[in-house]
Parts: C-alpha cells; structure tokens; sequence
C-alpha cells in the first residue's frame, strides 16, 4: 500500500516562551522526570528541547505563549521539503536551515524550515542526524 503521507513525523513539539527558562527545566527535570533531549545555549538565548516540548527564555515582559509554532521531526528533510513545495507550501526561506553543531549539546547536526500555515501559527519541520566524522 503507497503511502500519501508528504510529512513522515518522527517526533513533534510545540513551541513554549516561558517566564524562567531554569525553572521550567527543573520542574520538567527534576519533578516530571522527563529528560532533556539537547540543548542549544548561545549568548542571546537559550533552548531546551524535551519530548514535544521546545521551550525558550520569553522576552522582556516574561508573558508565556505556546501559539509560536507546531514542529514536525523528519528524516528526510530535503525530500519533504521538495515534496510540500510541489503541492504548494511556501516557505520562510529558500534553503533549510542549520543550527551550529558547536552549540548544540548533543552535537547532532540539528536543520530546519519554517512556512505559514492557514490556522495562524508557523509549522516547523526539523531534522536531528549525528553529525559525521571525518
């Protein structure tokens, strides 16, 4: 049976501005028991990824949100991107992005996307490999 499927999720998470990116993580850490899964820790900002959370330091006014996007894991990132953009998905930027391997805390290479959808939040689709050795 052919699958129609354009997005073959391997995980998902919802993105969460939070007033105290510490405490969050020491509740989801220490409380919950749920691990972190990598981090991205830069001077401006910081970013824990947790099993279908992504959570950021909120900006200046501390207010939470969870409306900032809805990300989808893929393995294949190029081959899905090419697949919605053929069915008429615009996204944010021509190439896919990368995050630096040196700020991530697994080292995996970490690449992603963005592109609007029609419910009023962005969609995400990310790819996590490790990152290859020469």
């Amino acid at each position: 049976m052919k699958s129609n499927l354009m997005i073959n999720p391997i995980e998902t998470h919802v993105r969460i501005d939070v007033p105290d990116l510490n405490s969050a993580r020491e509740y989801l850490e220490d409380t919950l028991g749920l691990p972190l899964l990598r981090s991205v820790v830069r001077p401006d900002f910081t970013i824990a990824w947790y099993s279908g959370l992504e959570l950021w330091q909120a900006d200046g006014n501390g207010a939470a949100s969870v409306n900032t996007h809805v990300a989808w894991q893929v393995d294949d990132i190029d081959g899905t991107v090419e697949r919605l953009t053929a069915r008429g998905v615009i996204f944010d930027t021509e190439k896919v992005q990368a995050i630096d391997v040196d700020v991530v805390s697994t080292k995996e290479s970490v690449r992603y996307i963005f592109f609007d959808m029609p419910m009023g939040v962005k969609g995400e689709l990310y790819e996590v490999k490790p990152t290859v050795t020469q």
